[in-house]
């Protein structure tokens, strides 16, 4: 969690940095430009790495609207609001995991075992920086944002927690309309709120659509 925080002021230093440029190429524009809707699909087992311990796996419904801040001769810098309904499925695969009597969850194990599906509701404020060729964009984004979790699990205790995202992607735009699809990481927690907080790993591929307020 702290690295991705760390690259998201990171990128907003780039950007300040970026706006002290007085080249005629640098345009400061400053609007809401495009809406969309993403749906992705993340989980803990992928071909990059997985956890015996847990099964975790969500579906992602992404609601986007994008706020243009500077389109430079190199790169365009873009804020995002993201409110996210997620559905999430999970269950405690393995007898290692709660073994010590003084764990907060050691008289509920069983019921950690057990199947769970329950929802998340996130507002995700992300940070973008992005190249175009012609109608065709690729980008970087990193986010964060305040959740609320249904269920208590041995990673994460129910109430607030946070999501914090890295991505790259391609958007591809078609006259007024585009398509979105992007690949990332995402980290959940609760930043120390609740005593269970070793929090969920997955990646997530994301497809999406959306259109162009100009």
């Amino acid at each position: 969690m702290k690295y991705i925080q760390a690259l998201i002021v990171s990128l907003f230093f780039s950007f300040s940095l970026f706006s002290q440029n007085n080249e005629p190429s640098v345009s400061c524009e400053r609007k809401f430009y495009k809406i969309g809707f993403n749906f992705g699909f993340g989980s803990v087992d992928n071909p990059v790495f997985h956890d015996d311990d847990y099964f975790y796996e969500v579906q992602f419904r992404k609601f986007q609207l994008y706020y243009k801040l500077k389109s430079g001769k190199f790169v365009d810098f873009q804020l995002l609001f993201q409110p996210e309904f997620n559905t999430a499925k999970h269950q405690l695969t393995s007898d290692r995991y709660i073994v010590a009597k003084d764990h907060p969850l050691y008289e509920r194990r069983e019921e950690m075992k057990k199947f769970k599906k329950f929802h998340e509701y996130i507002f995700n404020f992300g940070f973008q920086v992005s190249k175009n060729f012609s109608n065709n964009e690729v980008y970087l984004l990193a986010s964060i944002g305040p959740g609320y979790f249904e269920k208590t699990t041995e990673r994460m205790s129910k109430g607030i927690g946070f999501s914090d995202n890295l991505a790259i992607g391609y958007s591809r735009k078609i006259q007024k309309y585009y398509i979105d699809t992007r690949l990332g990481y995402r980290h959940a927690s609760n930043a120390e709120i609740n005593e269970v907080n070793d929090g969920y790993d997955m990646l997530v591929i994301d497809l999406g659509i959306g259109f162009y307020f100009n």
